[in-house]
């Protein structure tokens, strides 16, 4: 279960705030929820029976690994709405951020394949506060080397470099990345390598507790939340991720990748959710359908250009870090 510590002491999935249930039941409760995509990347909606039989079986983990290799092959761009949720393992604080995302690959002269990415955030919930102005714009980019945040409240840019000149990083490598874990573009051989890999059932981990009572108004809210995103896993697959080799620089104690099928039955990427090994604090990324998959680059996203006047901090790496050489 996504728990954090709760009222009376024991452990729930705390929210505290009505409004998050409301923000919930529009963005994943809906019809987007069963939105699917064609290869062109137009979307086109799919009922939910049709799309729960477009779902392929999957006996292991394995199966579905290599199946994701399959649907990742020609994939050059991907676009989608995004909703990054985290909560606090100690009081439960939540905060969502919805948005869009940009993703974008290609092969560098006599290198390995570039791989881009840029988040847009345009909504804030905090507590009991939302807010649509400045104060939720946000987008961070990566261009292979830099990281760039954008700040619109502050009209400040900051520009980190997290990969030295020479070097490939993969900006969703699972527990390495800048960002945290999406289920795009995994190899399989990579994941068994470093994980412990299970094929779990696609609501676990998203339940409410035991403890709710859905007569109490101040467990209702979480008992909602927790439902909203149960019916957004729906009709997913979904694989458990355990480090195979824990150590002092180990990023997330687990994480969880869900995939759902389109039409033809190509896996695409639905949703992740990590849990912080120091902090406990859980965190979600969705990716709501319907996707854009091998449209023209969002260069607009992915590209940030310091608007006039703003300030531009950037910081360079002291030292190497320990990426793959390019030839």
């Amino acid at each position: 279960m996504m728990t954090a510590w709760g009222k009376k002491g024991r452990k729930t999935m705390r929210t505290d705030v009505l409004s998050v249930v409301l923000t919930a039941s529009m963005l994943v409760g809906g019809p987007l929820a069963c939105a699917h995509q064609s290869e062109a990347g137009s979307s086109v909606a799919v009922p939910r029976s049709q799309a729960a039989t477009a779902q392929p079986e999957y006996e292991a983990a394995e199966d579905v690994l290599a199946a994701l290799e399959d649907a990742d092959e020609g994939l050059r761009t991907f676009t989608s709405g995004i909703i990054y949720t985290t909560i606090t393992d100690l009081g439960g604080a939540l905060k969502r951020r919805t948005g869009q995302i940009a993703f974008a690959q290609e092969p560098s002269d006599g290198g390995p394949t570039n791989r881009r990415f840029a988040v847009s955030f345009d909504t804030y919930l905090v507590g009991e506060r939302y807010f649509e102005d400045e104060r939720a714009l946000q987008t961070i980019a990566f261009d292979g080397r830099f990281l760039t945040e954008m700040l619109h409240s502050e009209q400040q840019i900051n520009k980190r470099e997290i990969v030295a000149q020479g070097q490939d990083v993969d900006p969703f490598e699972l527990g390495d990345g800048p960002f945290p874990p999406l289920p795009i573009g995994q190899q399989k051989d990579d994941i068994l390598r470093r994980y412990d890999v299970r094929l779990v059932p696609a609501t676990e981990s998203l339940e409410p507790s035991d403890d709710l009572d859905p007569d109490d108004p101040f467990d209702l809210p979480e008992i909602r939340v927790a439902e909203g995103l149960m019916r957004f896993a729906e009709g997913s697959v979904q694989l458990l991720l355990v480090p195979r080799r824990a150590s002092a620089d180990t990023k997330f104690s687990e994480i969880r990748l869900w995939y759902k099928a389109d039409d033809s039955g190509r896996l695409l990427p639905r949703m992740s959710r990590t849990v912080d090994a120091n902090s406990r604090d859980v965190s979600i990324v969705q990716l709501m359908h319907p996707l854009k998959i091998n449209d023209a680059p969002r260069e607009d996203l992915l590209t940030i250009e310091p608007p006039e006047g703003w300030t531009v901090n950037e910081t360079r790496l002291s030292t190497p870090t320990t990426g793959r050489e390019r030839p």
